[in-house]
Order: C-alpha cells, then structure tokens, then sequence
C-alpha cells in the first residue's frame, strides 16, 4: 500500500496575496486604525461621511451612501430609485456572466432576474440582447461592468430612454474605470460598488456603496439602510440594517488615494501579458475598446482547452481562478420558465480563465506566467 502523501505544489505565483499591499500601504492603514480606536466611534461616525463625499468625489455624483455588503448596495439602489417595487414581480435584465450577488441582490429587492446575452468579445452584456428581452413587467436593466471595464452604457441609456426604464450599474468591478470623460456609478439613476478585500478598492472586510446623482434618491437610499427610517419605524417600506463601520471607512479612505496608482499598475501588467500571449493560436486575450477606460480587476483570457491549461499552470505553481465557473440563468436559484438561450454565454462559459493580475505582482512573476502559457502551447 502507498502511503505517501500526495505532492504538494508549491506555489509560484499565488493568484492574489493581499498582504503585499500592506508594503506601500500598511502604515498609512494602521495609523487609520488607531485613529477609529482612539475616536470610540464605530457606526456611522466622521469616517463613513468623509468616505462617502471622497467616493462621490472620485465618482463625480451629487452624493454616496455606504452600506454593509455590495449586494446591499444594489438591493438598496434598486429600492431608492423605484426600479423594483415590493411584491410586483419586477422583471430587471442583467447578464448571466457575474457573480451570482447581481441575481441575488435583484431579487433580494424584490424583483425578477431576466438574463441578456453577452457580446463574444467584452463578454458584457449585448445591448440588442437587452432589447430582445423586454417585456411588459420589464422595470430596470442592471447593465455590470465586467472585469474593469464598463458596459456600453451609451446603447444602454438609449435603450433605457426609449422603453422607460431604471438603469441601476453593477459597478462592484469598475472602481475608477471610465467612458467618455464619466466615471463608473455616474450613469444610471444609481450604481452599486462593492468593498470586498479582492476588489481594486478592497476593504479589510466587507463594504459597499450606493451612489446617485439625485439626492431623493440618495435620502431614501440612507433611510432604508437604517431599516427604513430615521428615528423610529415610522415608513410603511422594508429596509435593512446595513451600514458601512467606521474601521472600513477608515481603511478605504487610505486606499483610495492609492487607487489611481494601482489601477495604472493593473494596466501596465495587462499590457505586459497581452505583448507577451499575443502570439499564441489558442489564446483569446481581452480586446477593451478603450484600454486607459478598462481598470483590469481581472485579466480574463479564453482557451478552447481552458481545464487542461489551468492544471498545466498549477502543476507549474501558477494559481488561476474562474469568473465565473457557472452562467446564472442555469442555477437553480434563477432558472425560470421562458428564459432564452444564450449562445454566446454559454459558448464562453468552459473557456475563460482569469490569470494572476494585481498591483503587487512582479515582474517576474508577469513573465513566469507569460513563459508556462508559451510552453503549455508547444506540448
């Protein structure tokens, strides 16, 4: 009998080591921490209210309002601008290529998840897509800004305009991303970001945020994450008890302003691997219509061969991930009768895999990556 353990692969390139920002950030961050400690204030104190007017700075809004979670942000933003209304069975369109908190926070508000087609090259949702999914019960459009760069928003609005809908942007992905001079969370009539440590602006735990250019919306968006009220239950509407705490405003306020920096770095290492794979016959590389818009929060490639590559990368100590490994319109918690096929997404869906990509990778680390991809192509 063979008792030996199996080998352990040791790890090369990890696909994300968040302390590494602790070398260009770290002190900044600890002295923000000691500072909410000595402060006593925890909730909602003058560390939230300097974050959210410094984000609807950096967003070029009227205002923000900081919550708990990213999906509370949209749940929230669908709420506060009316796009869903409470017992209506409100149909949203979004696309089926995200993280399942997208469907989730649509129908935690109390609406009706309907997923459009991608386009084959952005993979974000297809504009004629959304409008081959318009019913009557259609209320809003989720339009998410995939992988750091933003959704074709011009084609959206006009979508929007003429069939009379909300456009609330999923824009957990797009931190510092813009289009045509406007940044992410400044088009629709909300947008919902989220604080999760792996995004480009990450907290030390879980955040979000809803911004807004009308302050109606943005009061109402602040009442119902303290449950729906001010000081007492006195609304007939449903809300939750979300807020964004003091610590993780603190730590966000740090970051940000390192934010363009890292961003810029994101870029420069996306360029890096698309000079180094541009070359291969199997590799789809991502093709951003604008690459100083796109602020790479994944470097997402397609290859026919995506499973045998990525254990050739692992069994080389390159760790990968999936965004996203299963199309929402087929998880059970969002199928529904007389939803569409979507070719494209299901096309793309066993081919994409996201390669390490952060502000703290080496350079060699870069070019290691870029190596085992040339090699796994001369097998």
């Amino acid at each position: 009998m063979n008792t030996s353990s199996p080998a352990i692969i040791q790890m090369i390139v990890p696909y994300l080591d968040l302390k590494r920002q602790l070398e260009s950030a770290g002190d900044e961050i600890g002295r923000a921490i000691t500072r909410v400690l000595d402060g006593g204030t925890y909730i909602l104190g003058d560390e939230v209210q300097l974050f959210e007017s410094e984000w609807a700075s950096f967003c070029g809004t009227a205002g923000a309002v900081g919550v708990a979670t990213g999906t509370d942000a949209l749940i929230l933003a669908l709420k506060a601008t009316g796009a869903v209304r409470e017992g209506k069975n409100d149909e949203v369109i979004t696309a089926p290529l995200t993280a399942g908190y997208t469907a989730l926070g649509i129908q935690l508000a109390g609406g009706v998840p309907v997923f459009a087609d991608i386009d084959p090259k952005s993979y974000m949702i297809d504009p004629q897509s959304i409008e081959d999914s318009i019913t009557p019960r259609t209320r809003a459009i989720v339009p998410v800004h995939l992988y750091g760069q933003m959704a074709d928003m011009k084609s959206v609005s006009s979508i929007a305009e003429k069939h009379g809908l909300v456009v609330v942007e999923d824009a957990a992905q797009a931190h510092g991303a813009r289009l045509d001079g406007k940044s992410a969370g400044s088009f629709g009539a909300a947008a919902a970001f989220s604080f999760y440590p792996t995004k480009n602006l990450g907290a030390f735990g879980d955040g979000g945020m809803v911004t807004a250019q009308d302050k109606t919306v943005l009061q109402k968006a602040r009442m119902l994450r303290q449950g729906g009220h001010y000081e007492a239950l006195q609304t007939p509407e449903t809300g939750l008890n979300s807020r964004l705490d003091e610590m993780q405003a603190a730590i966000l306020r740090v970051k940000l302003n390192h934010l363009e920096a890292w961003n810029e770095k994101r870029r420069e290492i996306a360029e890096r691997y698309n000079a180094g794979l541009s070359g291969m016959r199997s590799v789809q590389l991502p093709e951003p219509s604008n690459p100083q818009s796109h602020v790479f929060h994944l470097y997402v490639i397609s290859h026919p061969q995506r499973d045998e590559l990525r254990a050739f990368l692992l069994e080389n100590g390159i760790e990968t991930m999936i965004h996203y490994p299963y199309l929402l319109h087929r998880q059970p918690l969002f199928q529904r009768a007389g939803q569409s096929h979507l070719p494209v997404a299901e096309k793309a869906e066993p081919m994409i895999l996201s390669l390490p990509l952060n502000p703290w990778l080496r350079t060699d680390e870069v070019e290691y990556v870029i190596d085992a991809m040339k090699r796994y192509e001369s097998i």
